[in-house]
Order: structure tokens, then sequence, then C-alpha cells
């Protein structure tokens, strides 16, 4: 048997935020052995931990060690000792000043290569419910964003929302005012207009446009829980072309095999390679950058990206797992579209967790 233990803050750690269901202040030591996980507080936060957290136990410093100023290394001591000297396994991103003094003290330890917690991945009851969640609070803003498309005029090319004309700034810190409002926090928000659709990550800037694809990509993190959503629509205001027309056509209908394609049992690099072979098909070729050419999805919940991922890479998708479905295409001189909804994987198919409208054109 082995001891699983990690050093970190929940609020920086999906790990440790899994165990203990709970944020804290500061980074505490935690571990798994034998099925039970405890954590070892300071004299500050035990009561709420023991009352709140999901651990089996939380511990004093001095319910383990003589002394109760024993520093991060004594306690990994006393807890090999306690549990007679079981194999020690790390995540990777364990302090390197620990693993330092780890190895100075001659304590073996192994460091996880892959996924530290690969339970993670098959979602609970409380887990979809929560990430259900977060995408009900994008989609009340997808509604927003929406309305405030309808209700801009256009001057010269140029959308205005009153008398201000509408920007990728105005549309972001409404997406981040909703999304508080309803209990979670928005960052990195992508509205992006035109040319800056064809760069996925490209947050967006400035003014928007008529007649021009406007990605808007909302990823929050639930406040209380820690879980996340993610969606993402693409809107054009204005008359679009019949090259625009066929261009998000060819993204939806993409995405929707995608969705159709998702099961338990299904390799996961199968739906990708469908995807990309479905586009060229349509007519829609890809370099490294122009077409399609990121992944078609990954795993969501106390990470943005999380395993498991639908790319390049062989995954048999399993009951329980939550992923995105987000083909796109990208090309300078049209812009981009992207259309990603949220899944949890089943027997059977994929149940959607996210929902909004694929209507497009305002």
């Amino acid at each position: 048997m082995s001891i699983r233990l990690i050093y970190a803050s929940p609020e920086r750690d999906a790990n440790l935020l899994h165990w203990s269901r709970m944020f804290t202040c500061d980074p505490f030591l935690a571990f798994e052995v034998e099925g039970r996980r405890y954590a070892i507080s300071n004299s500050l936060e035990i009561d709420e931990m023991r009352r709140n957290s999901a651990f089996d136990e939380v511990l004093l410093a001095k319910d383990l060690a003589k002394n109760e100023d024993a520093s991060t290394l004594d306690l990994i001591q006393c807890i090999l000792e306690k549990f007679s000297e079981r194999d020690l396994l790390l995540p990777k991103n364990f302090p390197a000043d620990l693993i330092l003094k780890l190895q100075e003290r001659r304590i073996k330890f192994s460091l996880v290569e892959g996924e530290f917690l690969p339970e993670r991945s098959i979602k609970s009851s409380f887990e979809l419910a929560q990430i259900r969640k977060a995408c009900a609070i994008i989609s009340d803003v997808f509604g927003h964003v929406r309305s405030l498309l309808a209700a801009s005029k256009i001057v010269d090319g140029i959308l205005y929302y009153g008398d201000e004309a509408l920007s990728s700034e105005f549309v972001r810190s409404e997406i981040a005012r909703i999304c508080f409002e309803g209990g979670a926090i928005a960052k990195e928000t992508i509205v992006a207009c035109g040319k800056d659709g064809a760069f996925p990550h490209s947050r967006g800037r400035g003014v928007l446009e008529e007649n021009e694809f406007i990605v808007v990509d909302i990823f929050p993190r639930l406040i209380e829980s820690g879980y996340y959503g993610d969606m993402t629509r693409t809107f054009l205001r204005g008359q679009p072309s019949e090259s625009q027309v066929k261009m998000y056509a060819a993204v939806r209908e993409v995405q929707r095999r995608a969705i159709s394609e998702i099961r338990r049992g299904k390799n996961a690099k199968e739906i990708h390679k469908n995807n990309v072979e479905m586009f060229t098909k349509l007519g829609y070729l890809s370099t490294d950058s122009e077409g399609f050419f990121h992944g078609t999805g990954h795993g969501l919940g106390l990470d943005l990206h999380e395993s498991p991922s639908i790319g390049e890479r062989d995954h048999i998708l399993r009951s329980g797992e939550v992923v995105t479905v987000e083909p796109g295409l990208y090309y300078p001189a049209m812009g981009g579209v992207r259309i990603e909804d949220v899944l949890v994987v089943g027997d059977a198919g994929a149940e959607l967790l996210s929902n909004f409208p694929y209507d497009w054109v305002i």
C-alpha cells in the first residue's frame, strides 16, 4: 500500500480541493492511506475543517509529532512512521523545496507521472450538479449578450449600445458582472470579433463590427465549490454572407455529429479524427494555424482543462466522464467560428449539461 500526499492550498490545487471539498486560506498537508483521507490543520482552521471538509480525520501537528512546532518535513516523517514506512506518492506539482529536503533526509518517494487522482475523471452526482449549475449561469449570460447585440444600433459598420460603441471590453465586463451575481467568477473571457476570432485564445479587443463573426467563450468557476462551466457560442449582428453561412453550418454539423458519437467505450481519438476528416470533406482544409487545428474537447471539473481529452491521443471514454465538444474553424480573412457544449458520457450516449440555442444571426 502507498501513501498519497499533497502539500498545497485548495484554492490553487484541484486535487486537494477534490479531497477537502472546501477552501482554506493557507496550504496544509493532506494524505490518503488505505482509503482514508487525513488533513493536518492549524488551530485557526481546524474546527471549520472538521465541520465542513470531506476528510475522514482532521489532525493538529501535535497529534502526530511531539513538537507542536514540527516542520512540514518532520510531519511527513511522522506520517511515514505512523503508517509503517509505506511508499510515498507525490504529485508532479509538489513543492520543489520540500522535494529537495526529502532527498536530503533520504526519504524515498515517487512522483506520479500521470493523473495523481485518476478517480477525478468520473464525476459524482454532486459534481455533475455543480457543473450543470455553472453552465446554467453561462446560459443566462449568453441571453444577456444576445440582448446587447440585438439592442445595438449599426452606425458606419460599428455596433452602438446607447450612445457608446459596443466593445469587447464592455461585453466582457457585463459577462463578469452577471457571472458574479450568479455565484461564479469569470476570468479571461473571450469576446473576439472579426480577425481576432481567427485566433482561438485571443480575448478580443476594441469595437464590435457589423457582419462579422463574434466568438464568445465563457468559462466561469463557481465561488462556493470551485467547479467550472465552459460554453462557446458564435454570433453575428447584421447580414451574413453565403460563405459565413456555410462556415457556421459546417462547424455546427461537425459538433452535432461529434456529440452523437460520444458514449462509453468509444475512442476519443477516433471522434477527433472523424471531425478532421469531415471538415476536409466539407471543403475546409487545415494547417497548423488555419482551419481546425486544435483538439475536439477536454475534460472539465475542478480544473478548466483536465482528463480526458478528445484529440490525437487514444482514450476510451467511460461513463461519468465530463467533456467539452468544441470544434471550430479559423481563417484570418473570415474570422472564427466555435461552438462548445459540455456533456457527461453515458453507456449509450451523452447527456448535455449545457443548454443555449444555436441561433447566431441577430
